[in-house]
């Protein structure tokens, strides 16, 4: 008769390793290998397109030291260390990558990370290690401190949320501080972060279509370039990392006061000023027209800020804590605009390439008052429709008495002398 297989070996595999290890390890696998990983992101293509491309002296040898600085600058990079040289600081950040490095944590901390606080701060201080780690090996002398202490904290913001998120999926942890944020507080949240996130999925599109009709264009640049494989899949990875940023510039174009691609070009739905570009495949996809229809543009932000606000109208209505929901909403939308359009802006090279990206107060300015303007428009129809019912019933109460309200009984007492003779 054959021996069973103990309980353990009928789990899955990720699940006996769990087990099999103590929680605080747990975490600090969790941030190990969010380090690992997400470089590996960069690494692989870097040395994928040295060993394809052929070296410049002609002999068979390929720099890998070379592509591993590479990646290890653009890995800084996307944690918001620049790369200073001597002739020009690229501080541009590929915001696609803290976006992997996030879902790579929270996949991660799913799997290895525990339900404890300590097991979350494990995971989120290895990888602000790792990450001080790799700015102090990546750095120059003379910047190694400065490098090495700004991927700590950007890596210690990017962890501390995703590695929440990751054990929160997997064990359905809740936070009970949240339980003190009052109820107007929340809603107001969840209405500015969702027209957020409306006019970002807007943006993303209006950028999809701007692409498609510059493919030709697109096409021309990758042709100029006659690239290997290897080193168009390296380039290819290298723009993904890069189309969030994009994605930004076009909710600053969505806005209205646009973006800049270099000193003395503008991108706006009213204007389109462009000079010369780099050979990148990518900055085909900027918007190459402006005027006529595109002027209406920031109309579409007002009413996707009418829809979220039309959405939560019964949770959110014309009362004072729904008056502090849309004023919790309003500079939710405005320290989004803001953030986001810091964050997209910064230098790509030297010269006239020192300027990419948006202003941050006209964009952060402009856009919220749009959404006010949306949010401001469902209000008004809401308190119309309200006072216009209110006056109906009110001439019908005159003719036939009080109505009750649908749904509430009247008192007993009431129909008592309601139903008794007048005397």
């Amino acid at each position: 008769m054959p021996t069973p297989l103990p309980e353990n070996a009928r789990l899955p595999l990720f699940a006996r390793i769990r087990a099999a290890i103590p929680g605080w390890m747990g975490g600090l696998l969790t941030g190990v290998q969010g380090v690992v990983l997400s470089y590996l992101v960069v690494l692989v293509p870097a040395l994928a397109a040295v060993a394809g491309a052929p070296s410049l002296d002609g002999s068979a040898a390929v720099d890998w030291s070379g592509a591993t600085a590479i990646a290890t600058d653009l890995w800084l990079l996307g944690h918001g260390v620049p790369f200073v040289t001597d002739q020009a600081t690229l501080s541009l950040i590929p915001l696609g990558l803290p976006l992997v490095t996030a879902g790579i944590l929270a996949a991660v901390a799913r799997r290895f990370a525990v339900k404890t606080w300590a097991s979350w701060a494990l995971a989120v201080a290895a990888f602000a290690m790792g990450a001080a780690l790799i700015g102090w090996l990546g750095a120059p002398d003379g910047l190694r401190s400065g490098s090495a202490a700004r991927a700590a904290l950007v890596g210690t913001l990017i962890a501390a949320p995703a590695v929440a998120a990751g054990i929160w999926r997997a064990y359905g942890a809740r936070l009970r501080i949240l339980d003190i944020i009052p109820d107007p507080v929340r809603a107001g949240l969840r209405l500015g972060l969702g027209t957020l996130a409306l006019v970002i999925a807007a943006a993303a599109a209006v950028g999809g279509a701007w692409a498609v009709l510059g493919m030709d264009h697109i096409s021309v640049i990758a042709a100029s370039l006659r690239m290997d494989p290897l080193g168009a899949g390296a380039l290819a990875v290298a723009e993904t990392l890069y189309v969030p940023t994009m994605v930004c510039w076009m909710v600053a174009w969505l806005v209205g006061p646009g973006f800049v691609v270099g000193t003395g070009s503008l991108y706006a739905v009213d204007t389109l000023t462009a000079d010369a570009l780099p050979s990148v495949p990518l900055l085909g996809a900027l918007p190459s027209g402006s005027g006529g229809w595109w002027v209406w543009a920031p109309v579409g932000v007002v009413a996707l800020a009418a829809f979220a606000r039309a959405l939560l109208s019964r949770r959110i209505g014309l009362d004072w804590d729904s008056a502090k929901s849309a004023g919790v909403a309003i500079a939710a939308v405005a320290a989004g605009l803001a953030t986001l359009t810091a964050l997209s802006r910064g230098s790509a090279g030297p010269g006239r390439l020192a300027d990419m990206g948006a202003e941050v107060v006209p964009v952060t300015l402009i856009g919220t008052a749009l959404v006010m303007v949306g949010y401001g428009l469902v209000w008004g129809t809401l308190a119309a429709w309200r006072w216009t019912r209110g006056r109906v019933r009110g001439d019908d109460a005159a003719v036939t008495g009080p109505v009750p309200l649908a749904g509430v009984r009247p008192d007993a007492a009431e129909v008592k002398d309601a139903a008794a003779p007048a005397r």
